[in-house]
C-alpha cells in the first residue's frame, strides 16, 4: 500500500515539449494537434494510475469500515480516550523495560566477565541470560499472571521487596565502607623508623568491619537487585505484549494507520487530476512562447538574402579555388643505392621495392596527396619526385574516380621505374627525410587545410652512407652515441606527428649485432624527432 504513495509517473516539461514543438512545425495549427496527442498520451497513463489508486482506496475504505463497525457498532462501544491512554502507557512501559534490560544486562555482563571468560564470550552469555527473562516472562504472564490481578500485584510486591532489600544491604555495606575508613589509623609503623619505646601491635584485635564481611554485605546487595531487575523486565514484557496485542488496541490502530493512508492516497489521486490541466496549459505556454520566440527572430527577406550571400560566398570560393581536401599526406622513399644489390645479381631486393611501392599507390585513400622519390647520394636537392599527384572524394559505391586515379599512379610510376636501378654511390636517408618534409610543408603553406595525417614509407636497408655520416664504420659507436653525432651535425629532421613506416631492412650481408644496432638507432632516431616508427620490417611486403 505505501509504495502507491511513492511510484511516480516520468516527469515530463510539456512547456518544452510545446515550445520545441512549434519551433519545429512553424505553424500553431500543427503544433496543437501534435501536443494534444502527447497529451492524451500522458492523460491514458494518468488513468491507468487512477484506476490503481483507486482501487487501493475502495479496498483500504471497505477494511476500514468493517473495523470501525466492530469498533464502534456494539453495546459498548470502545472509548477513544482509553484507546489514547493505553498507546501512551505502552510508550512509557517501553522505557521501563529498556532500563530494566539494561540492569540486566549489565548485571550479567559483570558476573561473567569476573568469572575470567572472553570479551566475546561474556557478552554472549550476558546477552543470553538476559533474553531468557524476557522469554519466560512473557510466557508466564500470557499463561497465568495475566488472568489474575492479585497475582500481578504479587509480582510486583516481590520484585519491589527484592529492589528494597538489595538497595538496603548496599546502604549496609556502604555504611561498614565508612567506618572502617573512619576508624582506620592515620599512621602505621611498619617497623621502620619506630622507637624504643612504642608499642608493638602483633596480634590485633578483630575488628568487625572486615573486608571479606564488606565484599559479602555488598554481593548480597547486588544479588538481590539483580533478582528484582530480572522478575521486573519479565512481567513488563509480559505486560506490553499483552497490551499491544487487545483486540480492541491492535483494531483501533489498524483503523488509524488505514484512515491516514486513505487520505494519501486521495491525495495523490487529486494531484494526477490537476497535473493533467496543469499539463495542458503548460503546453499552450510553450507554443505561445515559441511563437513569440520566432516573431522576433523574423528579418525582412532582402536583409536574410544578404546574409546567406555573405556566408555562402566564403565557402564557395573557397571550394572553387581549393578543388580538393587534402586528409592523408603520403611520401615513400625508396633506396636507389648500390649497397642493396650487394649479393643480388639480379637486384631482388629492389624489385620488391617497386612492387610493394605499387601495391601502396593501388590502396591509396582518398582525399590523399602522395609523392614517390628516391635515396641516392644526394637524397635532398640531386634527385627529383618520381611521381606526385592526389586522390579524390568518393562516397558510397561510386569510387570510379578514385579507382581512376589510383590507375593514374601506378601506370606513371611504372613508366618512370622502368629506367631505375640499384646504382647510387652513397645512401642519403638524411637527405630523402628532410626532402619529404620540405614537400610535405610547401602543401600546408600553399593556403591548403592542414592534412589530418602525415605518414612516410621507407624503403632501404637503412644503412646511410654519407661523408656525414657513414654508418657502416659509425655502427660500432651504438645507437645512442650515433644520434648524439647526427644531432650534432643537424641531421636530426623534426617530424613531429608523422608516422614512419620501414620496409625492406634487409639483414643481408650484416651480423645480427649490426642488424640489432641499426633497428635501435632508427628507434630512439625517430623517436628523439617526435615521429612515431610505427613498424620496421626486413620484408617488403606492405599491408595497409
Amino acid at each position: 500500500m505505501n509504495q502507491s504513495l511513492t511510484k511516480t509517473k516520468k516527469i515530463v516539461d510539456f512547456e518544452e515539449l510545446g515550445f520545441q514543438t512549434m519551433l519545429q512545425c512553424g505553424d500553431i495549427e500543427i503544433a496543437k494537434p501534435i501536443c494534444a496527442l502527447e497529451l492524451q498520451a500522458y492523460a491514458e497513463g494518468v488513468q491507468q494510475e487512477l484506476g490503481r489508486l483507486g482501487s487501493e482506496i475502495q479496498q483500504n475504505q471497505h477494511r476500514g469500515a468493517a473495523l470501525h463497525a466492530n469498533l464502534y457498532d456494539r453495546p459498548i462501544p470502545v472509548n477513544d480516550a482509553s484507546m489514547l491512554t493505553q498507546g501512551r502507557k505502552i510508550r512509557i512501559l517501553m522505557v521501563l523495560t529498556f532500563f530494566a534490560a539494561i540492569a540486566c544486562l549489565v548485571g550479567n555482563t559483570t558476573t561473567f566477565y569476573l568469572f575470567g571468560f572472553g570479551f566475546l564470550l561474556t557478552l554472549l552469555l550476558a546477552a543470553g541470560t538476559t533474553a531468557l527473562p524476557l522469554v519466560v516472562g512473557h510466557a508466564a504472564y500470557e499463561r497465568i499472571v495475566a488472568g489474575y490481578k492479585r497475582l500481578q500485584i504479587a509480582v510486583i510486591v516481590v520484585a519491589a521487596a527484592l529492589c528494597a532489600g538489595g538497595i538496603l544491604r548496599l546502604a549496609e555495606a556502604r555504611q561498614m565502607m565508612v567506618d572502617r575508613a573512619a576508624t582506620t589509623p592515620a599512621t602505621a609503623s611498619y617497623i621502620d623508623g619506630t622507637g624504643a619505646d612504642s608499642p608493638t601491635d602483633p596480634e590485633p584485635a578483630p575488628q568487625n568491619n572486615s573486608e571479606s564481611k564488606i565484599r559479602q554485605t555488598l554481593s548480597g546487595a547486588m544479588l538481590l537487585i539483580m533478582i528484582a531487575a530480572d522478575v521486573i523486565l519479565g512481567f513488563l514484557v509480559g505486560q506490553l505484549s499483552h497490551m499491544h496485542t487487545d483486540d480492541d488496541y491492535a483494531a483501533w490502530r489498524n483503523l488509524k494507520i488505514i484512515g491516514e493512508l486513505v487520505v494519501g492516497l486521495q491525495t495523490r489521486v487529486s494531484e494526477l487530476l490537476s497535473s493533467i490541466e496543469i499539463a495542458k496549459k503548460r503546453c499552450m505556454a510553450g507554443i505561445l512562447r515559441a511563437q513569440s520566440a520566432r516573431g522576433k527572430r523574423r528579418v525582412p527577406y532582402h536583409q536574410s538574402l544578404s546574409v546567406v550571400i555573405a556566408v555562402l560566398f566564403p565557402i564557395l570560393a573557397v571550394s572553387v579555388s581549393q578543388g580538393q581536401t587534402i586528409e592523408h599526406e603520403e611520401g615513400i622513399l625508396i633506396d636507389t643505392s648500390a649497397s642493396i644489390a650487394k649479393g643480388n645479381s639480379v637486384h631482388d631486393l629492389f624489385h620488391e621495392y617497386i612492387v610493394s611501392t605499387k601495391s601502396l599507390l593501388l590502396t591509396e585513400p582518398t582525399n590523399s596527396r602522395v609523392w614517390v622519390s628516391s635515396i641516392a647520394n644526394d637524397s635532398f636537392g640531386g634527385v627529383g619526385e618520381i611521381v606526385k599527384g592526389w586522390t579524390p572524394d568518393a562516397r558510397g559505391v561510386f569510387t570510379d574516380d578514385l579507382n581512376r586515379a589510383r590507375r593514374q599512379l601506378v601506370f606513371e610510376f611504372q613508366d618512370k621505374s622502368s629506367s631505375m636501378a640499384p646504382v647510387a654511390s652513397g645512401t642519403d636517408i638524411f637527405g630523402a627525410l628532410w626532402h619529404m618534409k620540405a614537400l610535405f610543408e610547401s602543401t600546408s603553406e600553399s593556403g591548403a587545410p592542414r592534412a589530418a595525417s602525415k605518414a612516410i614509407w621507407i624503403f632501404s636497408d637503412m644503412m646511410n652512407e654519407t661523408k656525414e655520416f657513414p654508418m657502416p664504420t659509425l655502427v660500432a659507436m651504438g645507437p645512442q652515441r650515433m644520434l648524439e653525432r647526427a644531432q650534432g651535425h643537424g641531421l636530426l629532421v623534426p617530424l613531429r606527428g608523422y608516422r614512419i613506416y620501414i620496409y625492406g631492412a634487409s639483414p643481408k650481408g650484416l651480423t645480427a649485432e649490426v642488424w640489432k644496432a641499426l633497428r635501435d638507432f632508427w628507434t630512439i632516431y625517430f623517436s628523439a624527432s617526435g615521429a612515431e616508427l610505427v613498424s620496421y620490417s626486413a620484408e617488403c611486403k606492405v599491408l595497409r
